[in-house]
């Protein structure tokens, strides 16, 4: 009603299907099988996982293998019976306790991840308009058993949750945050219960639970925020938790707009500091055991949900939120802590309408280069037998937009090139080729670049969690820090020793890109691989490279490399790391 251009302009919200969840498809599967039998020809039904679900109810007595192996039956005539049409898994049939009836009354049935909160002992349920008192949950029996009454107070359920991260699915940057989509575990502890009346809602009083914890698999997505978030909160006196729950509470309530669901099909939770981030984490995912799509299906337009998530909260005229922005009616804390101005700061600093303030950059990435001078650039000396790639990247932000340098995988790749010694010839990749790009320099015996240690590779971390150290690398600039104790510009070297200037800089560079100038980025980035190159020849050919000193000396500095003593050096320190990675018990 507040924001009538949504509902008249916005298209309409996605359909959100996923076929292949195990908990529905193994549901599915023998009611198919009743009206044809499954066949091994048809290639949906070979494809994975629903091969693996399709063995796992033959394994069950669920379906039957034909004496030819090719064909598969149902084992029960009517399975069907047994499908809960409003949520996936096992359902509870809910039923009026009265006592001597054989078989009593059925009022309705409830999903098993909803019927610990909403149907335990004690517990006022409503059902078309009527209130009913649950006297016995059977977790045995997946029975609930109820009787009518009219009751002045209802109840709401206390519980604690807890997200575990199963697997990493894909991850990308995103305005000063970084969204990562995976498989994920949800485990909910209801710890006990309030009693409100209805009307004003106030405390009657609290009742403990002894229920075992309940949890399943899922998909979700999820926000790790920058530390400099949390940092603002707290200079600001605004409360870090209160806003980043929300937060939580009313992006939740706007997936609708962009799904096909109801707020009820997905869950949420926040973390002070989850262990597994290390950070600041807010969590969405499918509020069904393996997951039905709707999480997944926004990773690409979180900023959108984002979006409109800021606008819902900053045009409510509420002071400190309100059931119409930042409370929820399923919240297991009961909408505590809650802080909307806090929220409103976090979203504005999420969607970079806020600059990320840094307390000091933590060293630049890319030393001071000298001035820009065109000139030709050496032949390529690089004809090893070995696949040697030579790399760098562009970036769409700077530093000082994201927080400071080690924010850097906050920058976003505006594009990266990279050079095939073997085939002589350069590669460009966008953001979206990100992952082809990844793939491309897992392929070579040795990644060459300047500085790509601590700040190409920092900006790759953006978009997956695989540990770029394992690559096989040799940092020009690392090398020259070890022999000088100090670091030299790539354009110092290129200049003293091939007698060919930078055509730009990074600075340069990103204005280039937010101009549109794209070819001229690409420009320079190439020129810069090729420098890289040249540099990495000059010392395989001449034993050194040449700098100026302070004092005006033109020197050298020593550089016997080989190519092969490297690859070595590299595939033993790659090697030693993989067998070192389970005793350090690493989490996907």
């Amino acid at each position: 009603m507040s924001h009538p251009r949504v509902f008249f302009e916005r298209p309409v919200e996605h359909a959100v299907l996923d076929p292949n969840n195990p908990e529905v498809a193994a549901a599915h599967l023998p009611c198919a099988a009743v009206e044809v039998p499954l066949r091994r020809d048809e290639p949906w039904l070979e494809a994975e996982p629903l091969r693996a679900t399709r063995s796992r109810l033959e394994e069950s007595g669920d379906l039957l293998r034909s004496e030819s192996g090719d064909e598969w039956f149902a084992s029960r005539r009517a399975p069907h019976r047994e499908v809960d049409l409003r949520a996936a898994g096992r359902s509870y049939a809910i039923t009026l306790d009265a006592s001597g009836e054989s078989r009593p009354a059925v009022v309705g049935s409830i999903g098993g991840a909803r019927v610990g909160s909403e149907c335990h002992e004690g517990a006022i349920y409503l059902h078309r308009g009527r209130q009913f008192l649950v006297t016995q949950l059977d977790l045995d029996a997946h029975v609930v058993r109820v009787r009518a009454v009219d009751s002045p107070f209802y109840t709401r359920a206390v519980s604690e949750k807890e997200t575990e991260i199963l697997e990493r699915q894909r991850t990308r940057p995103a305005g000063n945050f970084r969204l990562v989509q995976g498989r994920l575990r949800v485990t909910t502890h209801i710890t006990g219960f309030e009693r409100r009346r209805v009307r004003g809602q106030d405390l009657i009083g609290t009742e403990p639970l002894d229920l075992p914890p309940s949890s399943f698999e899922t998909i979700g997505v999820w926000i790790e925020l920058p530390d400099e978030i949390p940092d603002a909160l707290a200079e600001e006196g605004l409360h870090h938790m209160g806003g980043i729950h929300a937060l939580e509470h009313a992006a939740l309530s706007l997936f609708p707009l962009f799904a096909l669901c109801d707020r009820h099909d997905v869950g949420g939770i926040s973390y002070r500091r989850h262990p597994q981030v290390e950070r600041s984490a807010v969590f969405f995912y499918d509020g069904h055991a393996g997951g039905t799509g709707i999480a997944a299906s926004l990773f690409d337009r979180f900023e959108s949900l984002l979006a409109a998530t800021l606008e819902l909260v900053a045009d409510c005229p509420c002071e400190q939120g309100c059931p119409a922005c930042v409370h929820s009616p399923k919240c297991g804390s009961g909408n505590r802590p809650i802080d909307k101005a806090a929220a409103i700061r976090v979203l504005r600093l999420l969607l970079g309408h806020d600059r990320l303030r840094a307390p000091g950059l933590r060293g630049p990435a890319r030393p001071a280069e000298s001035a820009p001078r065109t000139e030709a650039l050496s032949p390529d000396p690089a004809a090893a037998p070995h696949r040697l790639l030579f790399f760098d990247l562009e970036t769409q932000r700077s530093a000082d937009e994201v927080g400071g340098w080690h924010n850097a995988h906050l920058m976003r790749l505006a594009l990266a090139v990279v050079y095939d010694a073997v085939a002589d010839r350069f590669e460009t990749y966008a953001e979206a080729d990100v992952d082809a790009l990844l793939a491309r320099l897992r392929e070579a015996e040795l990644v060459v670049g300047f500085n790509i240690r601590r700040f190409d590779y920092a900006v790759l971390r953006g978009y997956t969690d695989r540990d770029l150290a394992e690559l096989p690398t040799f940092d020009l600039l690392d090398a020259v820090h070890a022999r000088l104790g100090f670091r030299l510009s790539l354009g110092h070297l290129a200049e003293e020793t091939l007698g060919v200037s930078k055509s730009g800089d990074g600075l340069q560079s990103l204005a280039w890109w937010k101009d549109g100038r794209f070819e001229d980025v690409e420009a320079y980035c190439r020129k810069d691989v090729a420098l890289v190159r040249d540099l990495f020849g000059h010392a395989l050919d001449h034993g050194h490279l040449l700098f100026r000193t302070r004092a005006g000396e033109r020197v050298r500095l020593p550089a016997r490399w080989s190519v092969e003593e490297l690859v070595e050096r590299e595939s033993a320190r790659t090697d030693s790391a993989a067998r070192a990675q389970p005793a350090r018990g690493r989490a996907s």
